[in-house]
C-alpha cells in the first residue's frame, strides 16, 4: 500500500495510519483490494471528523508462484515498470480518491512481472514541484527511475535525484521499488 492524504500536520498523520492499519487488517483477511478501497472510502465519508478528508491508494498483491500483481487504485499516481531497460506508466483501473464521492467505483488491474522487472510505487512528494506541470513532473520520474534501475543503485540515489532545490520543506515522500524477485526495498 502507499498512499497520500490532502493536508499536512497531525490530523493527516492521523488518517493516514487509521486507513494503513484498516486496510491491513482486511487484506490479511483476504478481502479483494476493490472492496478494501470501497470500505476505506466509506471510512472517510463517515468518519465523524469536522474537516473532511481525501486520500489516494494504490493496493497491490504479488504472488510470488505465478510473479502476477494485482493492483487497485483509489485516485493515486500510477505504477512506474521499468522492464528491458525502459520504464512506462502501467494504465490505472478505474478509481477515484477516496473521501471524495459516496458513488465511488474501483477496479483491479493485473499485472505478470518479468524475472528483471522493477516496479516503483511512489507519492506525488517525490516529484512534485511548485509551478511544474504534473506531466513533466512525471517524465522527470522516468528519467530518474531508468538511470538508477540501470545503474542498480539504491532508492537514496532515487529521492536525491528528484529532489527540489531550496529551503522550501519537502512533501512526504514514500517510493518502493518492487521485483519479481520477491524482494520490496524501502529506503532507509
Amino acid at each position: 500500500m502507499v498512499g497520500d492524504v490532502a493536508g499536512h500536520g497531525m490530523d493527516s498523520v492521523g488518517t493516514m495510519a487509521q486507513l494503513r492499519f484498516t486496510a491491513k487488517g482486511m487484506a490479511v483477511t483476504g478481502t479483494p483490494l476493490t472492496g478494501i478501497l470501497s470500505r476505506l472510502n466509506f471510512l472517510l465519508l463517515h468518519s465523524g471528523d469536522s474537516l473532511t478528508a481525501t486520500a489516494t491508494v494504490i493496493l497491490a498483491r504479488y504472488q510470488p508462484d505465478t510473479r502476477t500483481l494485482t493492483w487497485a487504485r483509489a485516485g493515486h499516481l500510477p505504477p512506474l515498470l521499468v522492464r528491458g531497460g525502459r520504464a512506462r506508466y502501467l494504465d490505472p483501473p478505474e478509481g477515484v480518491l477516496l473521501g471524495a464521492t459516496h458513488d465511488a467505483r474501483y477496479t483491479e488491474a493485473t499485472l505478470a512481472l518479468g524475472e528483471s522487472d522493477e516496479l516503483f510505487l511512489y507519492t506525488d512528494g517525490l516529484i512534485e514541484q511548485p509551478g511544474e506541470d504534473l506531466g513533466d513532473s512525471l517524465d522527470r520520474l522516468v528519467t530518474a527511475v531508468t538511470a538508477v534501475s540501470a545503474s542498480r543503485r539504491d532508492l537514496g540515489d532515487l529521492v536525491t535525484a528528484l529532489d527540489v532545490p531550496g529551503d522550501e520543506p519537502r512533501d512526504d515522500v514514500c517510493v518502493l521499488r518492487i521485483t519479481a524477485s520477491r524482494s520490496i526495498e524501502r529506503p532507509e
